[in-house]
């Protein structure tokens, strides 16, 4: 029977069709969603070769819709689903995910013809949904022929299929790895509900990470098949941990087996890891409503014991990795404050600085280095010191003392950092008030800030000016001024990082907002400073004032040039030490 159907339009629709998706993949993703709302078991997504013409199929066998389901429910648009049926599906009880009614239009972000075909209590209904045709009379989509049939159908078979063809080749074509990791962060803990794409189910293969599997036989246990990726950290998974399955049932919620508390594993660690362990005849070690393993039981116990020590084998491994990669990046920072300190206690320091990295694992390399230059401080003081001799004439045979002394180190490393980073506040606090004197001069500036050079951030906190750059400057700033430009007496430190990389800082007053001729002079300080330099300098400059003209458009400037004003300056080092003594303090607690 063919007939006609129309859309009933939603006084919203202005609003929401200004909606679109982020990408291909997360359109997709919506129709999915959709699945869920109607209590499927499967979804399978078919994704055809790039270039091919042929069409994108998303199928499922939830609950399907009738004609009088479409006519009212699927074609008013805007029709908050939760509304209409409450905030759970009715067979699964989930929570539903659909809210605005309108993610029937995503198919339409990557095409341009949508057919629904959908099964229902004896009947199969398709309707057809042309994009052209709605933007022709989007003032009017009440207007909008959609072509409508229905028909006999078995009366046991129900679900929904939808068909994407006319692909925009404007866009990329769905890309069905990216696509299995979108799904894979909502839908891979789901027992009830397996998305398959290209016919290979979610599995945890689709966590972006490192993927490992073992198989073993348990005395009590019996067959154990472990599978987990440690994810990668810029994509965590939504529910980490390792999800138990008897007999391919899931039981409970994820779990990390303790190795959240192991004080080898940091804590960000843990929760990187995704998994499950599949275990077979185990049902009677069960809780009744399948809420937990029993944990006093030997087969858990074996399970708990074996899990854990196979994941914290990857997760060493990774973590050993990744912190050496971080080092790498901070090597030559760090290298160089490790050599200020006298050569008998740098083996040392190295390793103590490398077990307080190992305390903020997963932090972003700006405060890894906050904390590396910190802790570096720290350890030049005495009571540092102090507390490690003492473990080192402990007798080893003595192992209350040797604990004692040990304890007391982890305490005074803490304390000992702590106490440096409210030095470093403090002197923030100085220079702050230094910065909003109308009367500071750019030598006074220059005098704080030669020897902290930290305040500047990771990139410059290592960088030192030694003998022989100061007599360099100060040659330059005297007679070897070319005329016209002496009397100026520019105030500038000339600092280097490594090899021949340097940084020439010019200092203004803090109430001088920096101008277009302040950087021309400076590139001209640069270029007279560079013939007393190698010919192979590479010379940043750094300009610190009270900020730049209205008028300066830094978008134009070289890469090489960088404004700043005391404010942010002061700002940004202020939020890194206030987040490390923050930190600090949820350790000592």
């Amino acid at each position: 029977m063919n007939k006609e159907a129309h859309f009933s339009v939603h006084t919203r629709l202005t609003r929401i069709l200004g909606e679109t998706y982020r990408s291909s993949e997360v359109a997709i993703k919506e129709l999915v969603d959709n699945a869920w709302d109607a209590d499927a078991q499967h979804v399978w997504i078919n994704l055809p070769d790039p270039l091919s013409n042929e069409a994108i199929v998303v199928r499922d066998d939830g609950t399907g819709m009738t004609s009088r389901e479409i006519r009212s429910e699927y074609l008013n648009i805007a029709s908050d689903k939760r509304t209409r049926t409450g905030e759970r599906t009715p067979v699964y009880r989930r929570k539903v995910k659909g809210r605005k009614g309108i993610g029937k239009f995503a198919g339409l972000t990557i095409a341009n013809k949508m057919e629904i075909s959908t099964a229902a209590r004896g009947y199969i209904c398709t309707i057809i949904v042309d994009k052209q045709e709605l933007i022709d009379n989007q003032n009017d989509l009440e207007a909008v022929p959609l072509p409508f049939t229905e028909a006999p159908q078995n009366e046991s078979a129900t679900g929904t299929t939808i068909t994407l063809s006319s692909l925009d080749d404007r866009l990329n074509f769905p890309n069905p790895d990216r696509l299995r990791e979108v799904l894979i962060q909502e839908y891979g803990r789901e027992d009830r509900f397996i998305v398959s794409v290209n016919g290979t189910a979610l599995s945890v293969d689709d966590v972006p990470g490192q993927t490992s599997q073992a198989e073993e036989v348990l005395p009590n246990a019996g067959n154990i098949n472990l599978h987990f990726t440690i994810a990668d950290s810029k994509r965590l998974p939504k529910l980490p941990g390792i999800i138990l399955k008897v007999d391919g049932k899931a039981v409970g919620r994820p779990l990390l087996f303790g190795l959240d508390q192991d004080d080898e594993i940091p804590t960000k660690l843990a929760r990187r890891v995704y998994g499950e362990v599949n275990l077979s005849g185990l049902s009677d070690f069960v809780t009744a409503d399948w809420g937990g393993f029993i944990e006093n039981s030997k087969a858990f116990q074996e399970v708990q014991t074996y899990v854990q020590l196979e994941i914290k084998k990857g997760l060493k491994d990774t973590h050993a990795r990744e912190m050496n990669l971080q080092q790498a990046r901070l090597k030559n920072e760090l290298r160089q404050r490790l050599m200020r300190l006298p050569e008998h206690r740098r083996q040392y320091a190295e390793e103590a600085l490398n077990r307080i990295l190992r305390r903020f694992y997963g932090e972003s390399d700006e405060r890894v280095s906050t904390i590396a230059s910190v802790a570096l401080d720290a350890m030049e003081h005495d009571a540092y010191w102090a507390v490690f001799e003492r473990i080192s004439v402990s007798s080893r045979s003595d192992v209350w003392s040797f604990a004692e002394s040990l304890e007391q180190f982890g305490l005074v490393e803490l304390s000992s950092i702590a106490q440096q980073a409210v030095r470093r506040v403090k002197f923030l606090d100085f220079f702050d008030q230094l910065a909003n004197n109308p009367d500071t001069l750019e030598k006074d500036v220059h005098k704080a800030l030669e020897t902290n050079l930290w305040i500047l951030g990771r990139n410059y906190s290592a960088m030192s000016s030694n003998a022989t750059l100061r007599t360099i400057v100060e040659t330059y700033c005297g007679t070897s001024l070319e005329s016209g430009r002496a009397s100026k007496r520019p105030d500038l430190l000339l600092s280097q990082r490594y090899g021949d990389a340097y940084l020439l800082i010019e200092f203004k007053r803090p109430n001088h907002s920096i101008s277009r001729e302040d950087i021309a002079q400076a590139e001209k300080y640069r270029d007279d400073l560079c013939v007393r330099l190698s010919s192979t300098t590479k010379m940043e400059i750094m300009m610190i004032g009270k900020g730049r003209v209205n008028t300066l458009d830094t978008k134009n400037l070289l890469e090489t040039i960088k404004i700043n004003s005391y404010a942010s300056v002061i700002s940004n080092a202020r939020s890194e030490l206030e987040w490390l003594i923050a930190s600090l303090s949820n350790l000592r607690a």
